[in-house]
């Protein structure tokens, strides 16, 4: 009897213990670390606008023909990732940040719904030329996107992730970025190099030197992401640079 009931409370005990650790993890992945009454709203030269399905930036003077579209990274706040999309917008490029509900597409199906819904969006569009990006399980959406729906996007940008993993995308047509960073955690240096021959040969890789999985956004503490020895500015400043030399450079 005494043993029964230890077993029940330890079953107990790592239930709340779990949940507590999950609740936390939850709250950390939080937007944080940048002004958001100045980041989400409007101006003259970028149109911001919120939706149940999506953050926009909008520039409303020297627009391209080039949009970007953003997958959050598992349990992040989709705002994490404004400060990027601001910034690209600031460059000519409309960028939006598609809102994952609860954080998260847990099983096959709901990813699938949701890929569903972004080629939909990509399909109802005015813009000529669009790319897809995400980062860590976000980059995981980008390419399945990327495999289901080719035909609808004319580049591939993967942040602090290691997907494809399970997927060959190494004969896809058009521009591939994938942006690493070396105190990675969970994508590390060694699962990048593993996993790359699924993507085509021109990819472009880059590894920031420094830079960690969390400092791929705006948000809180991750469990696993690594002691990143550079600042988020500088890791956001790389990123940046890069996305919008990649934009710039490439002939879409």
């Amino acid at each position: 009897m005494a043993s029964s009931k230890k077993r029940k409370f330890i079953r107990y005990f790592l239930l709340l213990f779990w949940s507590s650790v999950i609740l936390w993890q939850f709250f950390q992945m939080n937007a944080r670390g940048f002004d958001k009454d100045s980041m989400l709203s409007s101006d003259q030269d970028i149109l911001f606008a919120e939706t149940d399905e999506y953050l926009s930036f909008i520039p409303q003077t020297d627009s391209v023909d080039t949009s970007v579209l953003f997958f959050p990274g598992a349990l992040v706040q989709h705002e994490a990732y404004a400060p990027l999309a601001k910034k690209l917008a600031q460059k000519g490029y409309s960028s939006y940040i598609q809102k994952i509900p609860f954080r998260i597409a847990i099983t096959d199906n709901m990813e699938q719904n949701a890929l569903k819904k972004t080629s939909k969006f990509i399909a109802s569009s005015k813009e000529e030329n669009w790319v897809v990006a995400g980062h860590s399980r976000g980059g995981r959406m980008a390419a399945n996107y990327a495999s289901l729906y080719p035909e609808s996007i004319s580049g591939l940008v993967l942040m602090g992730t290691t997907h494809p993993k399970d997927k060959d995308l190494s004969r896809l047509e058009f521009p591939v970025l994938k942006i690493s960073a070396s105190e990675d955690g969970l994508a590390s240096p060694p699962e990048i190099d593993q996993f790359a021959h699924n993507l085509p040969d021109s990819t472009d890789f880059v590894m920031i030197q420094g830079g960690n999985h969390s400092q791929f956004g705006y948000y809180g503490f991750q469990l696993g992401a690594g002691s990143p020895t550079i600042t988020r500015e500088e890791q956001q400043e790389i990123i940046f640079n890069e996305v919008e030399k990649f934009l710039r450079n490439s002939k879409f």
